[in-house]
């Protein structure tokens, strides 16, 4: 069981190696540990979505899935085609375990690449990064790199915590993307991320111009 201080030492740079380990480490409690912190993100970003999306049927990248909470989350509001990627292949193992009222929770799952996205632009017209683009997870820059895997009018769900608004790098990239002429805000709304203890997030949804 993971406790609310180690849980705030996650938010910290580290190098892909560490984050690596960290993420391998903690893959077999994870779900337990989060849950008992009522992790809200994942449905917060699904919810957000749902308001956007007029075709529920399209296909969903879930970025950095993780063991498959956002996956559920996205499931549970209707979305029916749903694949997965993260770069942790022991988290991996359990979303591939998820199953939905259909049959497995994702079409496909894949062992991502650091810093890249795996797709042609535009195969995706929903991509969601819930609690990735974040300190101590993927870099600011991969806000920039997701967006340009979206075709016009395509949508990038994402979610910053309360550290990392802080974190100047991090608020850089978004207002470049947004300032660029690459996309547009359509959402955002603060809320919680864990109780209220631990941290809270911003749920943004970006349309690619």
């Amino acid at each position: 069981m993971v406790d609310k201080k180690t849980i705030a030492k996650v938010w910290a740079p580290r190098s892909v190696g560490e984050t690596r380990k960290l993420y391998a480490d903690w893959a077999d409690t994870y779900e337990d540990d989060i849950t008992a912190m009522a992790y809200a993100t994942p449905d917060r970003i699904a919810e957000a979505l749902l308001s956007q999306v007029p075709d529920l049927n399209q296909p969903v990248l879930d970025f950095g899935c993780g063991t498959g909470l956002s996956g559920i989350a996205l499931k549970k509001q209707g979305f029916t085609a749903i694949d997965g990627t993260d770069i942790s292949p022991e988290m991996l193992a359990h979303a591939k375990e998820k199953n939905g009222p259909d049959g497995p929770l994702y079409r496909k799952l894949w062992l991502g690449t650091v810093g890249k996205i795996d797709v042609k632009p535009g195969d995706y017209g929903v991509i969601v990064a819930t609690g990735v683009i974040s300190l101590g997870a993927a870099p600011p820059e991969l806000l920039g790199v997701l967006a340009d895997a979206l075709a016009p009018g395509g949508l990038l769900a994402f979610s910053y915590n309360d550290p990392t608004l802080l974190d100047e790098s991090y608020m850089s990239a978004l207002n470049d993307v947004l300032s660029n002429g690459t996309a547009a805000e359509v959402f955002r709304e603060n809320g919680p991320h864990l109780n209220e203890k631990v941290t809270g997030a911003d749920v943004i949804v970006l349309r690619r111009i």
